[in-house]
């Protein structure tokens, strides 16, 4: 039985959950007014309930309904939510109102309730619906359980209550394969910060013993000799720790474009198998600024995050014991401001944060920009649209500066700011030093001793007073891309997923019910069997289903209800590369990638020898056109193939095609958008493709498809028509209705003179 995790105990209580007449129990999140509130829908023998909880906390019934009463149940898409709607007496009542994230529970709901009240209106025939399940993708943690924010759409992770600490630890995380030369970065950190040390501690005898000598005993001569010595010891220091600074420096340089590279290539490789419905609801912009702008921000996390974090700090730890052992008292005074330094800095951080967040949104939203206008260059010329690409492209380019502009200026403000409050320790230290030499309590060796260190000691403690806007920016990059590492496939692979090889070829659908928004189906309860080998012609108005059902069959999507089986075992159940390197696709709208024609048709097989791709051409009549080019198989063909014409990237895609040999062949308006002759060679390479492999075609013109062993008249998402050509002609149905249609359009009727 369905019942929340999250049920109020009084109505738990008043339910009595382990009644047998209870069904199922089901909680919305928005009230009847719009607002948001908590109700729950009670299923049980005798009919519905809604329940609401009174101002006391106590549980009252806001709606019911016997069965015998309940017509038609329906959803109904609302703003940012939907509707359950029952028709009662003739009249149909809005009970409930839900939020997009309780769609697709409540449209299984309203499933649930039309075949239960059909099954109740005759018993004899067939058996109970089930109770739908509580929908566990409403549930994969929807909402933040700490803020109840909605969470982006494929991750788990909450932007607003993201642990800053963890993220840094995950970053570092990404050094562990470097181990050894993130040792050696450390031990010269440490080699640095002792010789970076020495300098100061020798002030102390140059002062005190040669400057201005506290033993009157001493000759000029030794004072001479101990100069000598102190500067020849200030040499080997400042040597020895500009060559460890060098190694330490090289050795970084070397791990950041380690780092980088393998940011890079995880994020992509993540990418890659990503489901189309991700690419669909991200700009490929955003996704260029996440692999190239984001990862190199986050390799300055991992790299210039040791140096200067890890570094400064052991400079900072050091520094300070050195100064406690000197003058416990003066040490004191300098860390009079550090703490409000630390607490002004750790308050401004999620300003900062946010600023730096909003700069990288406006320039993921230009880079963007710039991909679709760059990438549509002959959509904008065709239109004349330079002008206004220029135009839009300023505005972004202006929220871009601007949103950089008060990043910046709010960072130049504040630092300084926050290092004049930090170094008013410095004067307090003048003051109390300079009464204590004047009072003979110590020596001006001491003193300048003290101050050098004290110069070395703001330093680190500035960097680490930068270290809000240094994560800031670096933690805002790591969001965005830990928000796309942190996302799963919608189309996952099956743990117990099997190979299938060879495959035959047999396609089946067995109740399928597909939306790409599950509470809108574009295929309603489809059942078809496709026998190996069979040419399947699918035929409809835009919008019937046809596409939708080329893409279920090649797995970029999953079925909401029933299943696709392939040789008799359910496509969920066959491993995806087994699946897609037996299926071959060929689509109106063929994409080539920037390189030769030859490289194109072996991309399905990039083994495949120069025999085997010349062969693949001239079966799809690319051969001809190929060779007539100067460069031949080895001519570039531009991005998307821009260097040759619709129907020359058409054969190439055949030829790919082919050269692939699939076992099950998708051809969605092959032969579309062409001229009559380029279509006769076209059409004559898909029936030398389409031999002893099970064929989908989707054609434009219906006479294209008179050769299919059956045609799929699809209407609205539901499968209306199953027959030959002929059949289809002589029932005089929606097949015969689309022929006379087209045959209409393709008339040229005169318009009145």
């Amino acid at each position: 039985m369905n019942v929340p995790s999250d049920l109020p105990s009084p109505l738990a209580k008043t339910l009595s959950l382990s009644h047998d007449s209870l069904k199922a129990i089901f909680a919305t999140d928005i009230l009847l007014d719009g607002s948001f509130g908590k109700e729950w829908l009670v299923i049980d023998d005798t009919g519905l309930q809604v329940y609401a909880l009174s101002p006391s906390g106590e549980p009252v019934i806001r709606f019911q309904a016997p069965w015998l009463a309940i017509k038609a149940p329906q959803t109904e898409s609302l703003v940012g939510g939907g509707a359950l709607l029952l028709t009662l007496d003739g009249h149909t009542r809005e009970i409930l109102r839900h939020s997009n994230a309780c769609q697709k529970e409540f449209s299984r709901v309203s499933k649930y309730l039309t075949e239960y009240v059909a099954y109740l209106k005759d018993k004899a025939e067939g058996k109970s619906p089930e109770i739908p399940v509580l929908a566990a993708d409403r549930g994969v943690r929807l909402r933040c359980p700490h803020c109840n924010l909605l969470l982006p759409e494929g991750t788990q992770v909450c932007p607003a209550c993201l642990h800053k600490g963890k993220v840094i630890l995950r970053l570092a995380g990404y050094l562990r394969p470097y181990w050894v030369e993130a040792l050696w970065i450390i031990l010269l950190m440490f080699a640095g910060l002792i010789l970076n040390l020495i300098p100061p501690y020798l002030t102390r005898p140059l002062v005190d013993q040669v400057l201005v000598p506290q033993n009157s005993a001493s000759t000029p001569h030794q004072r001479l000799v101990l100069l000598g010595w102190l500067v020849f010891g200030l040499l080997v220091a400042q040597i020895l720790g500009t060559g460890a600074t060098i190694f330490r420096s090289r050795i970084l340089v070397r791990l950041g474009a380690l780092l980088s590279h393998d940011l890079r290539l995880k994020l992509y490789s993540h990418l890659q198998f990503m489901s189309i419905r991700f690419f669909e609801k991200r700009p490929v912009g955003a996704m260029l600024s996440r692999v190239v702008q984001d990862t190199d921000s986050l390799e300055e996390v991992l790299v210039e995050g040791l140096q200067i974090f890890v570094g400064q700090l052991l400079t900072l730890i050091g520094i300070g014991v050195i100064l406690l052992m000197m003058n416990w008292k003066l040490a004191l005074l300098i860390l009079i401001p550090v703490p409000i330094c630390l607490w002004i800095s750790n308050l401004c951080m999620p300003r900062l944060i946010g600023l730096w967040r909003r700069s990288w949104h406006f320039r993921s939203r230009l880079s963007t920009s710039v991909t679709e206008s760059l990438s549509g260059s002959r959509v904008v010329k065709a239109f004349a649209r330079e002008e206004a690409e220029i135009k839009r492209f300023s505005g972004h380019s202006i929220d871009v500066q601007e949103s950089n502009r008060i990043a910046h200026q709010s960072i130049q403000t504040f630092f300084p700011m926050l290092w004049l409050l930090m170094s008013a320790g410095s004067l307090l230290v003048w003051y109390v030093g300079g009464r204590s030499i004047i009072g003979g309590d110590m020596t001006l060796g001491v003193m300048m001793t003290f101050l050098a260190y004290l110069g070395m000691f703001y330093g680190p403690l500035n960097y680490l007073t930068r270290l809000a806007d240094y994560l800031a920016r670096s933690l805002a990059a790591a969001e965005r891309v830990f928000e796309i590492l942190d996302s799963d496939p919608d189309v996952k692979e099956d743990p117990g997923a099997v190979a299938l090889r060879p495959m035959e070829g047999r396609v089946e659908f067995v109740n399928v019910t597909f939306g790409y928004e599950s509470h809108r189906p574009v295929l309603k309860n489809i059942s078809l069997s496709v026998a190996p080998g069979e040419m399947i012609g699918l035929v409809g108005q835009s919008g019937a289903g046809k596409s939708t059902t080329m893409n279920l069959i090649c797995r970029f999507y999953d079925v909401n209800e029933g299943e696709i089986r392939i040789d008799g075992i359910d496509l969920r159940r066959i491993k995806q590369t087994d699946l897609r390197s037996q299926i071959g696709v060929v689509l109106q709208d063929t994409f080539l990638f920037n390189g030769t024609i030859a490289e194109n048709i072996a991309f399905a097989r990039p083994d495949a020898s120069r025999e085997d791709i010349l062969a693949a051409a001239k079966a799809a009549n690319a051969h001809d056109f190929i060779v007539s080019k100067p460069d031949g198989y080895d001519t570039l063909v531009g991005e998307r193939g821009q260097s040759l014409s619709g129907g020359e990237r058409q054969r190439v895609a055949i030829a790919r095609a082919i050269l692939h040999n699939p076992r099950i062949l998708i051809l969605d308006e092959a032969t579309a958008s062409v001229d009559t002759d380029t279509e006769k060679q076209i059409q004559e390479a898909i029936a030398r493709l389409i031999k002893g492999r099970t064929t989908f075609a989707i054609a434009h013109r219906l006479s294209t498809l008179r050769n299919a062993n059956r045609l799929v008249v699809l209407k609205n998402g539901a499968l209306l028509e199953v027959g030959t050509h002929a059949e289809l002609l002589a029932k005089e149905g929606e097949f015969h209705r689309l022929v006379n249609l087209q045959k209409e359009t393709s008339s040229i009727m005169a318009v009145g003179k």
